[in-house]
C-alpha cells in the first residue's frame, strides 16, 4: 500500500537512451498502456487485435527506481508519440531510422517518436549496450506519478548540466487488452538465434509477399531421397539437416518462393527444441513491424504454440552490472497464425 505523501512512482536516469530505444522498438501504435510493477515498467501495444506488442523494461535501466503500491494495479493509458517525443526534446534520446531496408519500406505509418519528416540518424551510430562511442551528449531524466487521476511527470535534463524541461503527459483508463498469454505445456518450437540472422532473413523475403510461413523438423528425420540434378554437396547439405533438423523461413513473392534455411548447429541455433514437425503461416506485415524492433537487439527467442500462436522475445544488449539471470530489456510480439490456404 502507497503512503498516501509519496508518489506511486518514482524514477531516475541519467540516459534515457535505452528507456527510448525499448519505446521505440513497440512504436506501431501511438497510445500505449503502461503497467509499472515492483519489476519496473511493461508498455503495450496492439495492432488491431491481431498483433500484441510488449516493452519490458527492468528497473536497472534506471539509476533509482522506487514503487510504492497503490490499492489499485499502476496501470494506465498514455500517448506513447508524446513519451518519446518528450525523451527526445534535446535531441540525445536517439534517433529512430526512417527507412529499415526492403521489409520497412512496405508500411509507410509513421511511428511513434518520429516527428514530420520522420527519422534521422541511426542510433547505432551513437549508442551501443556495453559502450559509448561518437557523440557523449545524454539527457537525464525524473519521472513521477503521484496515482490514479494524476499526469504522469517528466523532468529532463540536458547533458546533467543544461537546461531542464517539464513535461507532464495525461494518463487515461486503459482500455482492454487481448495480450493471450503463452502457454508454456502446449509449445511445438523453441528456439533461440543471432537477431542479425533473423533481420537478415527478413530483409531478403519479397516486399509482395502477403504471408510468411515458419517450419521446422525434429532431428532423426527420414533422409530425403538423392536429387540426381542436384550436386553432391547439396544433397550433403539435405542430409546433415535431416538428421540433425532444422528451421526454415519461407515466403512467396511476384517472383517466386523465397526460402531461407537454418540448421541445427551450434554456429547457427544456440537453441533448437522440436519434437514434431512444425509449420504456420502468418501475416507479412506483422513481421515489417517486427523488423524495425529488431535493430541493435543481439538475439531472439522464437516460440510457437501447436495451435501456431508465436511469441518472438527480442533481448537487448546487457547493460553493466546486470546480474546474471537479469536483463537490459525486453521486446515481445505475440500473434495468432492464419488460416492454412487450400
Amino acid at each position: 500500500m502507497a503512503n498516501q505523501n509519496s508518489p506511486v512512482l518514482l524514477a531516475e536516469t541519467n540516459d534515457v537512451r535505452p528507456f527510448a530505444r525499448l519505446l521505440r522498438g513497440i512504436g506501431l501504435k501511438h497510445n500505449a498502456v503502461m503497467e509499472i510493477t515492483d519489476a519496473g515498467f511493461a508498455v503495450t501495444v496492439e495492432e488491431v487485435r491481431t498483433l500484441c506488442a510488449i516493452a519490458w523494461v527492468p528497473t536497472n535501466l534506471f539509476t533509482s527506481f522506487v514503487y510504492n503500491p497503490p490499492s489499485n494495479p499502476a496501470t494506465f493509458e498514455i500517448s506513447l508519440d508524446a513519451l518519446l517525443q518528450c525523451l527526445n526534446i534535446f535531441g540525445n534520446a536517439g534517433a529512430a531510422s526512417a527507412t529499415t531496408g526492403n521489409s520497412a519500406g512496405r508500411s509507410k505509418r509513421r511511428w511513434a517518436g518520429e516527428g514530420e519528416a520522420g527519422g534521422g540518424e541511426e542510433e547505432a551510430d551513437e549508442y551501443s549496450g556495453n559502450g559509448r562511442k561518437g557523440k557523449e551528449k545524454r539527457t537525464g531524466m525524473v519521472m513521477k506519478w503521484e496515482g490514479e487521476g494524476h499526469d504522469l511527470n517528466v523532468l529532463l535534463t540536458d547533458d546533467m548540466r543544461g537546461p531542464t524541461t517539464t513535461c507532464e503527459l495525461r494518463t487515461l483508463e486503459p482500455e482492454e487488452l487481448m495480450n493471450a498469454q503463452f502457454d508454456q505445456d502446449d509449445m511445438a518450437l523453441y528456439l533461440i538465434m543471432k537477431s542479425e540472422w533473423f533481420r537478415d532473413a527478413l530483409f531478403d523475403l519479397p516486399p509482395s509477399c502477403t504471408r510468411i510461413t515458419l517450419l521446422a523438423t525434429p532431428p532423426k528425420e527420414p533422409v530425403p531421397q538423392v536429387q540426381p540434378e542436384a550436386t553432391i554437396s547439396s544433397n550433403g547439405r539435405h542430409r546433415h539437416r535431416a538428421e540433425v533438423g532444422q528451421f526454415k523461413i519461407l515466403a512467396e513473392g511476384d517472383f517466386g518462393i523465397t526460402e531461407l534455411d537454418y540448421p541445427n548447429d551450434k554456429e547457427v541455433l544456440d537453441k533448437f527444441d522440436c519434437q514434431e514437425k512444425v509449420k504456420f503461416s502468418y501475416h507479412s506485415s506483422h513481421f515489417t513491424l517486427l523488423h524495425r524492433a529488431l535493430h541493435q537487439s543481439v538475439k531472439i527467442c522464437l516460440q510457437i504454440e501447436k495451435s501456431g500462436f508465436l511469441c518472438v522475445q527480442i533481448m537487448m544488449p546487457l547493460g553493466e552490472g546486470v546480474p546474471v539471470g537479469g536483463h537490459s530489456g525486453i521486446l515481445e510480439f505475440k500473434m495468432h497464425a492464419l488460416e492454412e490456404a487450400d
